[in-house]
């Protein structure tokens, strides 16, 4: 069901505001007057924050006695924003919303050092006596270039908190917190579908530990935390090596956002933890953690009770186990913490968004047993997976249903970029390439765009690129045998490895956390650093010599990380892909008369193209489920989202669909030059292709009977 954002932005200009907004139906800008001079809204907060207050307070209880500041405040806030073309353009929205039953959002902006302590929570809907928060997700959306797309999540949804208890701070129910957190989540998952672990330690060096060798997807924080107005930056409170409170500043979470590439929501149950700066919003945590690369997060803009915490924790986990977008989770969380707690506090959550997408997971009700992750404390490599059992499905018995076939549907060129040898897509629909003038160029798959550009120094030409899970790294390997990580953000290299001439392959785990490389008859697999964690031999000892007997003829690739990043799979040019742990025994091999040129990897399964000119699918534990017919040998192999088709493309540049449900295969493309890119573009928006001339094309596929 499509989404209906309401772009809402308020910029102060001096004792004026600016209000725009846009949405689907159109867009307004009015000037108005600013409902409070400086001195006027900090007696206004003073006020809000002291009926928030009271309305948990033991002696005065309930939000009714201490709400009428609030209310007033948000009217007057509802008055000055929600008026004239705005106003219209809103009940519009809604109506049309209404009508299509399509849910709503409001992404809220805001400019200027007055705007970033308004609690905008507290705004009451123009068209119903109520506050809008409880009605419809209102997000701090913040203005960034690089938005992070989502990514889709390998189960199980892990889930990492820490609970910071210093001996000079008061103690925070931390641990109750979190037996409620794993008890909402496991009512709706199985144990294998969700991980949740609480680190034992509260320091800094403990939580910097689990997120650099773990590989985590949300992160639950409980701890104090403020504003230093000196600094003007934000910090929660951990403990330090004496067990007292110790300042952890947003710039130090920061640095460790980036070794994180999974981490997609963080939940600050932190006080203060939303306050932005006077002068700049990623001046706070929150937004500080949501600038460094998180989809989202969660932060407190004022203090907030245990049982509060609680009570929003609890329900909103449980949304989020459901599959439940984050937006819709918070709000729903907020309308618990009223109905139970009976006080303000529903409003003292804030969402942070980097980008208008909000469904961070979707989580399967029945999910099968995944493999079980590798061991954060423990940067030795990937560890072994369980390997899938399920299968590829077959087609019913019988003769085959008339299904519709794929045709060419339009043809559209991207863009021209020079001779390359390797072009591969990224998260978001970018293209990375390997250009034969030294550089490697990221251009956006959706026009073409140059995006980004990175000019190795003194370096020979690259041969391969691979993406890392996020579109901020890029691998890129070399004829002079190194290796860059490139930081797409500055467009230098994040890490440099020397690895070997003898070997092409490369690739990235889909966590991003290793990266391996084939040199001679060896896997090298890296870490986060660039430090080599894994030497592991391609062949057995024995057929190793026999090999180097030989003269050490075939080539050892392709090369790709099994589903759960804990074995890898690579083809050994003498028709053997094999499946290696982590000491390099062999798991599983799938035999092939002749050498495998190229190999594609799912959940269910894996394809493999072969010099005979056949395609073969395969299960993970060795049965071969179907081949092609005997054709030229493939150079390309992809599976569609869902794996419901294979794109296949030989090395005449003929591209092929093979529907994996009927078993039939069509000829959808024919290039003039070599392929050196193949990938289907995100949301079935059609199939993308590069040849070693570097030209660039999309094709859109349609389908008939």
């Amino acid at each position: 069901m499509k989404n209906l954002p309401f772009q809402l932005e308020i910029i102060e200009a001096d004792t004026n505001w600016i209000v725009s907004c846009a949405s689907e139906y159109g867009e307004a800008l009015i000037r108005v007057a600013a409902p409070y001079s400086g001195s006027e809204l900090q007696s206004a907060l003073a006020s809000v924050q002291e009926s928030l207050a009271r309305s948990y307070s033991p002696v005065v209880r309930g939000a009714s006695v201490s709400e009428r500041p609030v209310r007033e405040f948000g009217e007057r806030l509802t008055e000055a924003v929600f008026r004239e073309d705005i106003f219209l353009l809103f009940d519009r929205w809604r109506s049309r919303a209404r009508a299509q039953e399509s849910p709503l959002r409001i992404l809220l902006r805001t400019n200027g050092p007055n705007l970033s302590h308004i609690p905008w929570e507290f705004l009451v809907d123009p068209t119903r006596d109520d506050y809008l928060a409880l009605r419809v997700p209102v997000v701090r959306y913040l203005r960034l270039m690089d938005p992070v797309p989502p990514l889709p999540l390998s189960l199980p949804l892990r889930v990492l908190g820490i609970s910071a208890q210093p001996h000079d701070l008061p103690a925070l129910e931390g641990k109750r917190e979190g037996e409620q957190i794993s008890r909402a989540l496991l009512q709706e998952c199985s144990s294998e579908s969700v991980d949740v672990h609480w680190l034992p330690g509260d320091r800094w060096q403990d939580l910097a530990k689990e997120l650099r060798f773990g590989s985590w997807h949300v992160l639950h924080c409980v701890s104090h935390g403020g504003f230093d107005e000196e600094r003007n930056a934000g910090y929660i409170q951990l403990s330090g090596s004496d067990g007292l409170s110790k300042k952890i500043y947003a710039s130090d979470f920061e640095r460790l956002i980036a070794d994180s590439p999974n981490l997609r929501l963080i939940v600050l149950n932190s006080c203060e933890s939303a306050v932005g700066g006077s002068e700049d919003v990623f001046a706070g945590t929150a937004a500080n953690l949501v600038r460094a690369g998180v989809p989202a997060v969660v932060a407190m803009q004022y203090e907030i009770t245990d049982k509060a915490a609680l009570v929003f924790a609890s329900s909103f986990y449980e949304r989020i186990a459901q599959g439940v977008p984050v937006d819709r989770a918070v709000t729903l969380a907020r309308e618990y913490v009223k109905v139970e707690q009976e006080s303000l506090e529903w409003a003292t959550p804030v969402l942070f968004l980097a980008s208008d997408e909000t469904r961070l997971f979707s989580l399967p009700k029945a999910a099968q047993t995944p493999p079980t992750p590798p061991t954060p404390s423990t940067p030795q490599g990937p560890d072994p997976p369980r390997a899938p059992r399920s299968e590829v499905p077959h087609p019913p018995p019988g003769p085959p249903p008339r299904a519709p076939s794929p045709r060419l549907l339009q043809r559209a060129l991207l863009a021209e970029i020079g001779p390359c040898s390797d072009l591969v897509l990224g998260p978001g629909d970018l293209l990375a390439a390997a250009c034969g003038d030294g550089a490697v160029r990221v251009l956006n798959a959706a026009d073409g765009a140059l995006y980004r550009q990175c000019l190795p120094v003194q370096r020979e030409n690259p041969v391969r690129v691979a993406w890392g899970p996020w579109r901020r790294n890029v691998a890129s390997r070399h004829h002079d045998g190194t290796v860059v990580v490139w930081d797409l953000q500055t467009e230098e290299p994040a890490r440099v490895m020397n690895v070997g001439e003898e070997g092409d392959a490369l690739t990235f785990s889909a966590d991003g956390h290793w990266l391996a490389v084939t040199v001679k008859d060896r896997v090298y697999v890296y870490n986060a650093w660039g430090a080599r964690v894994r030497d592991l031999p391609a062949r057995p000892a024995k057929e190793s010599r026999t090999w180097q007997r030989m003269g050490g003829r075939g080539r050892i690739g392709p090369l790709a990380f099994a589903p759960g990043d804990r074995h890898v799979v690579l083809a050994t040019g003498d028709g053997l892909v094999r499946q290696l742990d982590v000491q390099g025994h062999q798991v599983a091999a799938w035999r092939h008369p002749v050498p495998v040129s190229c190999l594609a990897l799912t959940a269910n399964g894996l394809a493999t193209g072969c010099a005979d000119g056949r395609v073969r699918l395969w299960s993970w534990d060795g049965r071969l489920l179907r081949q092609t017919e005997h054709r030229r040998q493939a150079s390309h192999l992809v599976f569609s989202a869902g794996a419901s088709a294979l794109a296949v493309c030989d090395g005449d540049g003929s591209v092929y669909l093979w529907d994996l449900r009927t078993g039939q295969l069509s000829l959808v493309a024919e290039l003039v030059h070599q392929v050196v890119g193949l990938a289907f573009l995100e949301n079935g928006r059609g199939l993308m292709t590069c040849t070693r001339a570097g030209r660039i094309e999309r094709w859109s596929l349609s389908h008939r009977s």
